[in-house]
C-alpha cells in the first residue's frame, strides 16, 4: 500500500498559513509568559510596563499578515491599564 498527498495552491496554501499561525502563536505565549506571572504579582514598574505595551504592539504588526483576529486581540490586551 501506498499512500499519495495530493498539494494544491489551496491546501498547500491553507497548512501553511495553519502552520505559521500556531507556530505565532506558541512564541506569543512563551515571550509574554515572565511578563505576566510578574504582573500578576504586582511588582511591575511603570517603565517595564510600557515595554510590555510595546512588545504586544510589535507582536501585533508580526500578526496582521497571518492572523488578523489575534493582532486585533494583542492590540486590545495592549491597550488594557
Amino acid at each position: 500500500m501506498s499512500t499519495a498527498i495530493i498539494t494544491t495552491q489551496a491546501t498547500g496554501g491553507y497548512l501553511d498559513n495553519v502552520g505559521r499561525a500556531a507556530l505565532n502563536f506558541a512564541r506569543a505565549l512563551f515571550a509574554l509568559a515572565p511578563a505576566t506571572a510578574a504582573a500578576s504579582h504586582g511588582s511591575v514598574s511603570q517603565a517595564s510596563a510600557l515595554r510590555d505595551r510595546a512588545a504586544l504592539l510589535r507582536l501585533a504588526k508580526d500578526f496582521d499578515a497571518t492572523s488578523p483576529s489575534q493582532a486585533a486581540e494583542l492590540r486590545n490586551l495592549a491597550g488594557r491599564d
